[in-house]
């Protein structure tokens, strides 16, 4: 979307901590400090759409149309741009929803949530009908999330290497990926034959996907490895008490399921969201319990995220910056002498330091230490703050996750034919359309364009712009979210298995 890394566009996660506090809050495209592609061809005079394009809310001004994605708060009275699109869409589209609430909490009602994964698939197709009957575009980006959504939920039920693996599930369930692969296929080709054989394909995927076995529960290990610190006060002690022997969110999510509660559950937080959270946290230890000026390190977000707990950039940093290095490395080899319960071998595969991956003006946003364990079966997380009191636990609801590697198919009359890209990243496609279309690429993208994927016509138009990316005027109303919105975002992210 912006040819750039995190560090020179400032998001990382679905979430962030707000300055001067250790809160967690929703990222949106306003956080977003680089311009879009769509921004970028607008300003040539290139006609674009964008649907449901992830982090996309709230949309800016572009030469064409931009519907948003994941992250569109579900009480947003518009979510499109021009702003009269939201309600020509509603009104051509009957119910239509830009993240509907029947993809949460599959857990129980797998039909269910195939019959609506399968119905937003085809919602998309519409909307795109919709807007290419009304508009001549020359850029046209579509995203389905149904392949990403079904294998976090169903991936157990196809994987005879997966610990929850049952072969007696029924065959709509050790069927339901390939199934909606399918759907997906007879969309994308429902599209291109309305769009015509005349136009450029890219078919992207932004990770690929396999098994996931267990959570591993940052703070919580990093409770007991003396590295995260509660407040001495009685009620922090009694809360600790509680949760070593076991009070702990999850265990009371497990319950609640054993109980069959999940609508009550359901119900519950998504109607009275604040009340429901407000206590848990009176409940629960929670990042209110911590002692930060004790706190060496914390976790926030998905994927294993780990922050030092830095002085003059944390509110309450205690790591002093000329013992950040000696930190940063003592934390890195607590992580790689954890030994893996079920294989008897280091659970930490691969550690990333984020000086070496992250580098821009918003490099200091990012985490400083990304953890990766058992190959990707294992997801160390986290967004939960403390949600269990053991620091391994079998995943409930979510049985697969991502993987580094996703894939990249191109055709079209401008496409050479036959050609194999190795080492292709995601940033490079900005700077690849870009060629494609004959639109200078500005100066400073991390990005590269992917020239030999092109005919000698197209690559004959690539020019390059003297101006840096970040030169482009963003003339967008930076308005985040509203406390309602944030809660309501939470509970969504919540259902799908990111918090």
């Amino acid at each position: 979307m912006t040819g750039v890394n995190p560090g020179r566009h400032g998001i990382y996660d679905f979430r962030y901590r707000a300055v001067g506090t250790y809160d967690l809050r929703t990222n949106n495209l306003t956080m977003n400090q680089a311009p879009t592609l769509w921004e970028v061809l607008s300003q040539h005079g290139k006609r674009c759409c964008v649907i449901n394009m992830p982090a996309s809310w709230p949309p800016r001004p572009i030469n064409g149309a931009w519907v948003t994605g994941i992250l569109t708060p579900a009480s947003a009275e518009v979510f499109t741009y021009p702003p009269e699109l939201t309600q020509q869409i509603l009104q051509a589209i009957p119910g239509y929803e830009v993240w509907p609430a029947s993809v949460f909490h599959p857990k129980g009602r797998e039909l269910d949530f195939l019959h609506a994964l399968t119905d937003l698939v085809w919602k998309r197709v519409e909307v795109f009908r919709f807007l290419h009957s009304r508009i001549e575009w020359d850029t046209l980006m579509l995203v389905f999330m149904a392949a990403d959504q079904v294998q976090h939920a169903m991936w157990h039920y196809q994987d005879p290497s997966h610990a929850q693996y049952d072969p007696d599930a029924p065959a709509e369930f050790r069927d339901a990926i390939a199934h909606i692969y399918e759907v997906i296929d007879s969309a994308v080709g429902a599209v291109l034959e309305e769009a015509g054989p005349d136009v450029n394909v890219f078919l992207v995927s932004d990770h690929g996907f396999g098994p996931l076995e267990d959570w591993f529960h940052i703070n919580t290990w990093l409770i007991q490895e003396g590295l995260m610190v509660l407040k001495p006060r009685a009620i922090s002690r009694l809360k600790h008490l509680l949760f070593s022997m076991g009070l702990t969110p999850l265990n009371l999510y497990d319950w609640a399921l054993k109980l069959r509660l999940n609508r009550a559950v359901a119900h519950t937080t998504r109607n009275r969201r604040e009340e429901t959270f407000a206590l848990l946290r009176r409940l629960f230890i929670s990042f209110d319990d911590v002692d930060w000026s004790r706190t060496v390190a914390y976790s926030m977000g998905n994927v294993g995220p780990i922050f030092i707990n830095l002085a003059g950039r944390e509110p309450e940093g205690c790591v002093p910056p000329e013992r950040y290095e000696e930190t940063l490395m003592m934390v890195a080899e607590r992580l790689r002498r954890i030994i893996d319960p079920h294989t008897g071998k280091p659970l930490v595969t691969d550690l990333l330091f984020g000086k070496d991956v992250f580098d821009g003006p918003y490099a200091d946003r990012g985490p400083d230490i990304v953890v990766f364990m058992r190959d990707m079966r294992v997801c160390a997380y986290g967004n939960t703050e403390f949600a269990s009191h053991r620091w391994l636990t079998p995943t409930t609801g979510r049985t697969g996750w991502h993987r580094m590697d996703g894939i990249l198919v191109a055709e079209g009359p401008e496409i050479e034919p036959g050609v194999s890209v190795a080492g292709a990243r995601l940033w490079d496609m900005y700077p690849t359309v870009l060629a494609l279309m004959g639109v200078p690429i500005p100066a400073g993208l991390d990005g590269q364009p992917l020239l030999s994927l092109l005919r000698q016509g197209a690559r004959s138009r690539v020019r390059y712009d003297s101006r840096r990316f970040d030169q482009v005027t963003q003339d967008v109303e930076r308005r985040g979210y509203s406390p309602e919105e944030e809660a309501m975002l939470e509970r969504h992210l919540k259902g799908l298995g990111y918090v």
